[in-house]
């Protein structure tokens, strides 16, 4: 036993008597009832045994035998006048010494008050363990709470719970649930936020005029969940929906899919037909994702990383095998994977703080930083990848000079790690909008080109992803940052020249890679697959590309919003999503759930932003339409994840209120003069937008245009009609209006009430079916 269990044993022995000794005399006499005052003075070989205690007077017998052996006890205690003397009595009656000086020999009965010993008072040490029960028996509760709940809401789902957070000391600070997520200028709630503040300011400068059309009911509808989807809360963001509740697992009791199952599955693999298998390749040779399997199916000596390795690894693998079998087999492949999914998320929601610095510890947060993007958790990979760079700074590999081990695979090896986690790092950054962990002025290490030898295709298109990684990075911080948002017109079109020429030189490296690798990766792969990376791949860019057009400062005397090269762009980017989602419709829709993830959601998708307002000023029937079958076309976001469901909404949302928008348009007065309409106006100011007004006031709207691009417009009513305002929008405007709160404010909580959202747009359906 060693020197902690000994300390703990210790620690509880005098609590609890040793089950290993041997009773005594002693041990059995603590056992007996508390005798009288008397009794309690006597020696213990001269107690006597107490008789009659199961009897109705047991008690008076003791208290008559102790009374009898008191005076026997007398006769064993020295004299009064030996002891007054101090000197040695014979201790009989009459002693010797009294005898013989012929004095009384007197003895005196002395009862000794009962000591009454004090309860020792609680130590912080046992009111610390009184605390820790307490959370304990708080966390239980809401485990149950927490399995009513999903019994109650899932009655034919699988008995996996989610895991609440909790602590094991009290806190004063506020709970996670209570707390919501903050976004920056970049990401796509901004993005949205800016589409609605633009709205807002078309609605108050543009004259509408009153029609037939029953817009009212939609309007308010969509008006009442405007508060209730602003708020996203931290407790749905950073959980897993997977995870099961544990303490630091025993990884070595928890279920895997049989050993047989996934040998077969590995050696599919090793042909790398599988779609999203072909990273496990590079992060580890197969020999040696082999042998990590064999030691966490056989051993118990293997690490919390290793585990998250096999089942990140088999999970894809399983999920990707899946389909390419026949149905029985597939759902067998899918109960597999979704074992390993538990297990993955399960060990990465356990995962400590303080994770050892090695590169296995970087390979399992980047795993799972990958899972988490597929879950459409952004803030979630963040936390992962975030680790990550943390042990890859510690282990010096963004230095040049830390890489120098004397193996050249290795260094390799080393620097392939690095800058997966910078390709996670810096394209999350972009799409949370928030500072990089890896700053590029701390980088020394060589970035990799496409101008490099590369022994397979993998290695060649990761070099791609990587500039298209720097990339992102770079726009937040030269267009999106805090810093950037106050930069003068100059310096910052001058940021936008330069990122546009890198995004060209992006394409033009993608254009070499794809002449000198695509019929060998196609061979291996297959040619759906590789059509479909590089129809997404390109998409992404233009998507990109529209984003930095869209920060350009606006053109004196222009009357557009954006500029045409941003317009274009975001045309662009929707037709070359057409092509990729046509790519995707000859593999039976195999690859949309990693297109959503690692496209739509990867970045901010601003063309379709920019597209809305777009149409909202110009009234352009063609982009309405590309608007509404780049809707169609992801109809079936539901399959991939909830947060792909609420981006649909949005879209869909934003579509429907173009469309709406452009039917007030439609509908003018005969003599062609502004009015403003008593029940838009009600319903405008419901949703916090300000009333219609006439023309003269579209000049001041596009002026503000730029302002209102970065976020810092405010809302001018000038120009607004006295009576209107009063009657419709009193402090309604000043209280409500989301103008003043920049872009900070996440237009993806108007759509949190999904079925407010779903009433909408099933009235808007259900209307247009009746019109045809």
């Amino acid at each position: 036993m060693d020197c902690e269990v000994w300390s703990v044993c210790i620690h509880y022995m005098p609590r609890f008597q040793c089950p290993f000794q041997m009773p005594t005399s002693r041990s059995l006499g603590s056992c007996k009832p508390p005798s009288s005052t008397k009794a309690s003075s006597m020696s213990p070989e001269h107690r006597p045994t107490t008789k009659g205690m199961d009897t109705e007077h047991g008690y008076e017998d003791e208290v008559e035998a102790a009374s009898s052996s008191s005076l026997q006890a007398t006769s064993q205690r020295a004299c009064d006048t030996c002891r007054a003397r101090k000197i040695r009595c014979n201790r009989e009656r009459p002693c010797s010494h009294c005898v013989s000086n012929n004095v009384e020999c007197t003895q005196t009965d002395i009862i000794r008050p009962r000591i009454k010993h004090k309860r020792v008072l609680l130590t912080s040490q046992y009111e610390q363990k009184i605390d820790q029960i307490d959370s304990r028996l708080n966390e239980a509760i809401g485990l149950l709470k927490g399995l009513h709940e999903t019994l109650k809401t899932s009655p034919g789902a699988p008995y996996i719970i989610t895991p609440k957070p909790t602590s094991m000391f009290r806190s004063t600070e506020p709970k996670s649930s209570s707390i919501t997520v903050v976004e920056g200028e970049s990401s796509l709630a901004a993005q949205f936020s800016f589409a609605e503040d633009f709205i807002r300011k078309v609605a108050k400068t543009d004259p509408l005029q009153t029609s037939g059309l029953e817009m009212g009911e939609s309007l308010e509808n969509l008006s009442q969940i405007v508060a209730a989807y602003k708020q996203q809360l931290v407790s749905e963001e950073t959980n897993y929906p997977n995870a099961r509740p544990t303490k630091r697992p025993c990884l070595h009791t928890w279920e895997l899919p049989p050993i047989e199952e996934s040998v077969a599955v590995i050696r599919v693999a090793k042909s790398q037909r599988l779609a999203g298998t072909g990273w496990i390749y590079e992060y580890l040779p197969m020999n040696q994702f082999s042998t990590i399997c064999l030691d966490v199916y056989f051993t118990e000596h293997y690490s919390e990383m290793d585990f998250i390795i096999v089942n990140a690894g088999l999970h894809s693998m399983f999920k990707d095998y899946s389909t390419i079998v026949i149905e029985d087999e597939r759902e067998r492949c899918e109960r597999h994977a979704l074992l390993c999914c538990a297990n993955l998320e399960t060990a990465l929601s356990n995962l400590p703080l303080h994770m050892p610095p090695i590169p296995k510890a970087i390979i399992a947060l980047l795993f799972g930083a990958f899972h988490a993007i597929e879950l459409s958790k952004p803030f979630l990979a963040w936390t992962l990848s975030s680790k990550a760079s943390e042990i890859c700074q510690t282990l010096g590999y963004h230095q040049e000079s830390s890489l120098k081990s004397g193996r050249e695979e290795d260094d390799r090896f080393t620097k392939f790690l690095f800058w997966s986690n910078y390709f996670v790092d810096k394209s999350l950054s972009l799409r949370l909008g928030r500072a990089s962990t890896l700053p590029e002025w701390t980088i020394t290490v060589t970035r990799p080109s496409f101008m490099d030898s590369h022994p397979e295709p993998a290695l060649a298109y990761f070099v791609l992803w990587v500039e298209a990684a720097r990339c992102q990075g770079k726009i937040y911080e030269l267009l999106y940052s805090p810093d950037s948002v106050g930069q003068r017109d100059e310096e910052r079109t001058s940021r936008v020249k330069s990122l546009i020429s890198d995004l060209e030189n992006l394409d033009k490296a993608t254009s070499e890679t794809n002449k000198k690798w695509i019929k060998t990766a196609a061979d291996t792969a297959g040619q759906d697959l590789m059509d479909f990376y590089e129809t997404s791949d390109e998409t992404l860019r233009l998507s990109l590309l529209t984003l930095v057009h869209r920060a350009a400062p606006q053109d004196l005397g222009s009357s557009m919003t954006f500029s045409p090269d941003c317009v274009n762009a975001a045309r662009a980017t929707i037709e070359k999503h057409k092509d990729c989602i046509a790519v995707m419709k000859r593999s039976g829709d195999t690859y949309f759930p990693a297109y959503f993830q690692w496209t739509l959601l990867f970045a901010p998708f601003v063309p379709f932003v920019v597209l809305f307002c777009h149409v909202i000023e110009t009234v352009d029937q063609a982009d309405l339409g590309r608007l509404g079958e780049f809707v169609a076309s992801i109809k079936d976001a539901a399959c991939v994840s909830s947060a792909a469901t609420r981006v649909h909404h949005l879209f869909n949302a934003l579509h429907g209120i173009a469309l709406r928008y452009i039917e007030y348009r439609s509908v003018q007065s005969y003599d062609n003069q502004p009015q403003s309409d008593p029940e838009i106006d009600w319903v405008l100011a419901t949703l916090a937008l300000p009333p219609s007004w006439d023309e003269g006031g579209s000049q001041q709207f596009q002026e503000g245009g730029s302002n209102i691009l970065r976020g810092n417009a405010v809302v001018d009513n000038r120009h607004c009609d006295a009576t209107t305002l009063e009657e419709t929008s009193i402090g309604v405007s000043e209280n409500r209006s989301l103008m003043r709160m920049g872009h900070q404010m996440e237009l993806e909580s108007w759509f949190y009430n999904s079925e407010a959202m779903t009433g909408i747009l099933k009235q808007y359906e259900t209307k247009s079916t009746e019109e045809s």
